[in-house]
């Protein structure tokens, strides 16, 4: 009977969510050149509409990883315009091919919160809100979604088996090959278990409006990925698995007969989660009954009322804010292990738009070591005050400089990829440059190597490119300076004439960017960026 009430509550918050729409602003694609340097810009659209759950969400962190990043390959500079989008503007015909080449849709409250009211599919607006991105991808753009974003692409594999995945199975867009399989019941007062368990831990008090503020966000759990590296997105990664955050996003299934060409690019690790001690939570139920759902409908009143919003607002918050909830002995189970979370796939036309789907969070902050552990048992526990938090975490200058950071490359080369950027175009990997593939491998003269490095526009830079030779593609020289390139009005490359003669060489690059009073130079990556055989 609960429950019931709670989906009329959901009904009246679809009714009473009038989105508030910012016109798109758009320009078709610009090549023009600076310092004798192509230019292309890259336009991606990315959902902000915040349609259910009412939360702060992590959009800086996704306009911090993309828009106006740029790079150079060569004499050919890419640039990343990032526009945000809403409702309205999809219903209305802003997306189209004309003036955007990507739909990026983050998870949390934009990709889950317009999966669960998009579930709601008898609404006229439902209907022209999905057609017109079903249409987006069929005629040739791309679509980029993680988490909530991605469950929003894929249907559910199987029956659904709640209310939660009904939703979003009704939601899906009908467009991707690829499948999502809960590894739980995904639903609320019932039972609050399987993987969305895993987005409800306390947290530091954020400022959702900057990048430090959502660095603290300290939800989910860093896992340590296997990397597949069978496409361009990720062939020049050089390590078997990367740390990515994961909040309780679903396993993908691929049809054994799939319509299309689709790749699994990442995999969960072997280990289940809730099978290691440090990661494993244990379910709480909810025994606040009506009593509990009304009180949190009075806080959420009062919410709305210091903010200065809608009351009718208020009933977004009502299950947030609704307690008492208890902690019980049962272990949430995900049933994750080696079941793919990224995938890449090209729609089967002559289109070929591209869609890429990740469960996981690169946008997110990684940390290492902690564990899980309850929040203190009160009589005033609820999801608002979070049931769960991490402790013991190794202090973030003992571990990584660049935990904010550490899969902004990824994100950047999926969009670029989404974007249909040449696949030895994509961004780098390890740092700010990289060397490109060398095609043929095997060469038999003097011959060009390209260089692919992050721009800078204020101050002066310069690549420098590093080799080592083998002559039998075992034993290896000490890496060694071959040459500085200082001046980009050229494009970035090296003629290189093969010092040793025949044999194996290997490269790589560091960009050097030249301050009044000092040289910041990358530091080198873990291997080799390119690799061909002279003879």
């Amino acid at each position: 009977m609960q429950f019931k009430i709670l989906t009329v509550f959901l009904f009246f918050i679809l009714i009473g969510n009038i989105p508030l729409s910012s016109p798109s602003s758009s320009t078709e694609t610009t090549m023009n050149t600076v310092h004798n340097q192509t230019i292309k810009e890259i336009k991606v659209a990315m959902l902000a509409e915040f349609p259910f759950f009412g939360w702060g969400e992590l959009l800086p962190l996704h306009v911090a990883a993309v828009d106006t990043y740029q790079w150079t390959v060569g004499n050919m500079t890419y640039k990343f315009n990032l526009t945000k989008i809403y409702d309205q503007d999809i219903i209305n015909g802003n997306l189209t091919i004309n003036k955007y080449d990507v739909l990026l849709v983050p998870g949390g409250g934009v990709g889950d919160g317009e999966a669960w009211t998009k579930g709601f599919y008898r609404f006229p607006r439902v209907g022209q809100w999905k057609n017109a991105i079903a249409s987006f991808i069929i005629n040739g753009g791309g679509y980029v979604g993680y988490c909530g974003g991605a469950m929003l692409m894929a249907e559910v594999y199987g029956k659904p088996r709640s209310f939660m995945e009904r939703q979003y199975q009704t939601s899906s867009l009908g467009v991707s090959c690829v499948q999502q399989e809960f590894g739980g019941v995904y639903s609320f007062i019932q039972k609050q278990a399987g993987p969305p368990a895993y987005a409800n831990f306390y947290h530091e008090p954020m400022d959702f409006d900057t990048v430090e503020g959502c660095a603290k966000l300290r939800s989910g759990v860093p896992q340590d990925v296997p990397i597949l590296t069978n496409h361009p997105i990720f062939d020049d990664f050089l390590n078997d698995t990367q740390r990515i955050m994961w909040v309780g996003g679903p396993a993908f299934v691929i049809l054994e007969t799939p319509d299309r060409e689709v790749k699994i690019l990442a995999r969960y690790p072997v280990e289940e989660i809730s099978e290691n001690q440090s990661t494993q939570i244990r379910r709480w139920k909810y025994t606040g009954g009506m009593y509990g759902i009304l009180h949190g409908v009075l806080k959420g009143i009062h919410l709305c009322k210091e903010m200065n919003a809608p009351f009718v607002n208020a009933f977004q918050y009502a299950f947030f804010f609704a307690g008492d909830w208890k902690p019980t002995d049962e272990l949430i189970t995900i049933n994750h292990s080696s079941k793919p979370c990224m995938t890449a796939e090209i729609y089967p036309n002559e289109n070929k738009g591209r869609i890429f789907l990740c469960a996981l969070h690169p946008e997110y902050s990684v940390w290492w070591g902690g564990h899980i552990e309850n929040m203190a048992d009160t009589n005033e526990n609820c999801l608002a005050e979070a049931l769960y938090r991490w402790v013991n975490m190794t202090p973030s200058n003992e571990t990584s400089e660049d935990e904010i950071t550490h899969n902004w490359w990824m994100i950047r080369r999926q969009v670029a990829w989404a974007a249909k950027v040449p696949e030895n175009n994509l961004p780098p990997i390890y740092g700010a440059s990289q060397v490109c593939d060398i095609s043929p491998y095997e060469q038999t003269d003097n011959f060009s190597i390209i260089g692919n490095t992050e721009e800078v526009t204020d101050d002066s830079i310069s690549l420098a490119l590093y080799y080592r030779y083998s002559n039998d593609n075992d034993s290896w020289s000490e890496w060694i300076l071959y040459g500085n390139d200082t001046n980009r009005d050229d494009g970035w490359s090296w003629e290189f004439h093969a010092p040793n003669r025949y044999g194996y060489y290997q490269f790589y690059s560091k960009r050097c960017i030249h301050y009044k009073k000092y040289i910041e130079t990358e530091i080198s990556p873990p291997g080799a960026d390119a690799m061909c055989y002279f003879r």
